[in-house]
């Protein structure tokens, strides 16, 4: 027989995929005032020449960065975080058309999901139009294990060493509950 009880919190992080500086500090003030203190931001990375997937709906020369958040988030909330995420991209669309696209993750030890209002064959329902994927996982030796899906940007710099590094971050923060 199994005991079911729930799992440690997880670290909340959001990647912000934008084309203007002052939209992404707006979006990371809602952020913030939902959530709680940053406590790590990733270097801004040129998403476009990585993929063009957002560029027709967003325009050109967009960039991605990784946000963490301090406090750490029951991971029964990943639904209410997408939700909220969806709303300020709304909130700040403009004839219809995102200027910000957020994508919120969970950060564990074993791994990186994000949250997505699509589904496909890997992604698992979590209620309310929200799926969840397992992006990356996390082997015992701190080196990361891509996925098939794994979208390419989270492999290389500065995403991935950022990610690492959250995961130091996250142990520390597990110690201290």
């Amino acid at each position: 027989m199994s005991f079911l009880k729930p799992p440690a919190p997880a670290n909340l992080t959001c990647s912000i995929t934008y084309r203007d500086e002052a939209v992404y500090a707006e979006a990371l003030a809602h952020l913030a005032e939902r959530y709680g203190a940053i406590d790590a931001t990733s270097d801004a990375y040129d998403f476009s020449s990585i993929s063009g997937h957002y560029d027709s709906e967003m325009g050109g020369t967009l960039a991605k960065r990784i946000v963490s958040f301090e406090r750490l988030l029951p991971r029964d909330r990943f639904i209410a975080a997408k939700l909220f995420a969806i709303e300020i991209e709304e909130r700040f669309s403009v004839d219809g058309k995102r200027r910000v696209n957020l994508d919120p993750g969970l950060l564990t030890m074993e791994n990186f999901l994000l949250s997505t209002g699509k589904n496909h064959s890997h992604r698992i329902y979590l209620g309310e139009g929200v799926w969840a994927e397992v992006t990356l996982l996390f082997t015992k030796h701190a080196t990361i294990q891509d996925l098939p899906w794994t979208y390419r940007d989270y492999l290389r710099d500065p995403a991935a060493p950022f990610l690492l590094s959250l995961r130091g971050r996250y142990k520390q923060k597990l110690a201290l509950l």
